[in-house]
């Protein structure tokens, strides 16, 4: 299909020509169309095609913007569709010759200056319409250019006015861009590009065509080629009659080329900004979103009901006592110390970016660059609100042991023939003696990762860590969807037991205090912690069933 008519078969075009088609179906005789001029682009064509199909009736098409309309009307139209004007003696042998019977006249170049020759026809023409079940010439008036509100309503008289304003909406530049094959690639400089694309070009098919071939960079930041084609058009000043402004979205958008010409550079920024902040301000908020809960037990720990975070804006103080609802500003500084490197450099640019786009200001494709980079440099530990969305569905389970430091959870862990993430393991990697002092938040998100990797693989996965705190266990099981089973397995063994294989916690208290933290913890996890897929089954005197 050409561009052309892939235009005319977008929604809102498409529903121009079908409401003209509509009102010959009524049966009447004249239909008054006003539209920019020039013309759009191959509205006649669509007009007819439209006609040919659904009704069966030809189409003729009169010009006579060259001709003097000072005479009969009637006889110049005929004239022009080679009927000889002395077969017309009347308006009413016009609308009943044979040879015009089944035809759709479409008129344009009406002379402003014989206006009234004109109204009296169509009058003549829809009258003689009203009373003939013979389908004769039907009228189509494509009204001039310049004609005041009273001077549209004398021409048009009773027959109905088809406007092309606000015609292309939104989804009719998105729905031609792709069927033109115009798609963004995945990454976030492309997706900019192609939303200010959209929004630059806003109704207009040319417009599309042109920076469709821009590099994505321009794409980003339009202005210095829009600049370029300014200096070298020779466009008029935007109005809605020379076809170089229309509504989109509910509001006058000018043509990108023509407003920057004229001067109106912040029309077109506007448009610009309004597209980029469309994709970057719900990207960085995911980004947000995705650190806040990677580092959520860090938070939790200083934003909470019963530790807010007060804030002062002005003269406005607030409190913050939930973590979700911080900004960029406070996760960075909540969370000093505990994010690597990359991480901080992700939150600076997320946070610039989204401050930029807050006070209405333009990104340059550079910074979207930078902003990409940070991003994909990051991917791999970011967390998403659909958790398990791309594994596969083949039964695998998630086992998360349960009990105190030496209870013997390891050990049983290496016997099942599943493969294992230990949070011991983990700290060997990083620590030749296995201890990492401080915070272990780092340590927990490397066991949810590695754990996450195993079952994205369709397999079974042991998490062998103590979890004795209910934030710990709830945080792990929710890397699991609730249509993947979680175990929790609880294990223990007498104190005396625990002590003399202690090794290296020995001596230390370590085993004395996680075995009493262990008594004070263990009730929520015996009943899985209220979560719906998760199953307990309790070691500690021999193999039980599991309970749900």
């Amino acid at each position: 299909m050409e561009p052309q008519e892939l235009w005319w078969a977008q929604a809102g075009p498409a529903r121009f020509v079908k409401k003209i088609v509509s009102g010959i179906i009524e049966r009447r005789r004249v239909l008054c169309v006003t539209t920019p001029v020039p013309r759009p682009t191959a509205l006649v064509d669509a007009l007819r095609s439209k006609l040919n199909v659904e009704l069966s009736l030809e189409t003729a098409i009169v010009d006579l913007s060259a001709r003097d309309q000072s005479g009969s009307i009637a006889h110049l139209v005929a004239e022009d569709l080679d009927v000889s004007p002395v077969e017309i003696g009347s308006v009413a042998d016009f609308s009943r010759h044979p040879r015009l019977a089944d035809t759709v006249i479409i008129v344009d170049g009406i002379d402003k200056a014989q206006l009234r020759r004109w109204s009296l026809f169509l009058r003549q023409v829809q009258a003689e319409g009203a009373a003939d079940s013979i389908i004769g010439p039907i009228v189509i008036a494509l009204l001039p250019r310049g004609l005041t509100k009273e001077e549209t309503n004398e021409l048009c008289a009773s027959a109905r006015l088809f406007s092309f304003l606000g015609i292309v909406d939104r989804y009719d530049t998105a729905s031609y861009a792709s069927a033109l094959g115009i798609r963004p690639a995945d990454d976030l400089p492309a997706r900019v590009g192609h939303a200010v694309m959209l929004d630059v070009a806003a109704w207009s098919k040319e417009v599309i065509e042109t920076i469709m071939m821009w590099e994505v960079s321009d794409q980003i930041d339009p202005m210095p080629l829009l600049q370029r084609a300014a200096d070298k058009s020779g466009l008029p000043y935007p109005c809605w009659e020379n076809g170089l402004v229309d509504l989109w979205d509910d509001e006058p958008a000018a043509h990108a080329v023509a407003a920057v010409k004229f001067g109106l550079r912040d029309h077109v920024k506007r448009r610009i900004w309004a597209a980029q902040a469309a994709v970057l301000l719900p990207f960085s908020h995911r980004i947000l979103r995705s650190l806040i809960a990677r580092y959520h037990d860090v938070l939790s720990r200083v934003v909470s009901p019963q530790k807010p975070l007060r804030k002062k804006f002005n003269d406005r103080e607030y409190e913050i006592t939930d973590p979700w609802k911080l900004e960029f500003y406070d996760f960075k500084e909540l969370t000093s110390g505990h994010i690597s490197p990359g991480e901080l450099e992700l939150v600076k640019i997320a946070n610039w970016t989204r401050n930029a786009v807050a006070h209405r200001d333009v990104v340059t494709a550079a910074k979207v660059n930078q902003f990409s980079e940070h991003y994909e440099t990051n991917r791999d530990i970011l967390d998403n609100d659909v958790p398990g969305w791309n594994w596969p569905r083949c039964g695998q389970k998630m086992t998360l042991t349960v009990g105190p430091s030496a209870a013997g959870k390891s050990h049983w862990s290496s016997a099942q023939g599943v493969e294992v993430v230990s949070s011991d393991e983990i700290r060997k990697s990083i620590s030749i003696d296995g201890e990492i002092p401080g915070s272990q938040a780092g340590i927990f998100q490397l066991v949810r990762a590695g754990s996450s990797r195993v079952l994205c693989a369709g397999r079974d996965v042991i998490v062998d860590a103590m979890h004795l705190e209910a934030e710990h266990r709830i945080r792990q099981a929710n890397i699991a969807p609730p249509d993947v089973t979680v175990r929790y397995v609880i294990i223990d063994r007498p104190l005396a037991d625990k002590l003399r294989d202690a090794g290296w916690r020995g001596g230390r208290g370590i085993v004395e205090k996680y075995d009493q933290a262990f008594a004070m913890q263990i009730q929520n996890a015996l009943r899985g912690d209220s979560i719906p897929n998760v199953e307990v089954l309790d070691l500690r005197n021999g193999p039980s069933e599991p309970r749900s």
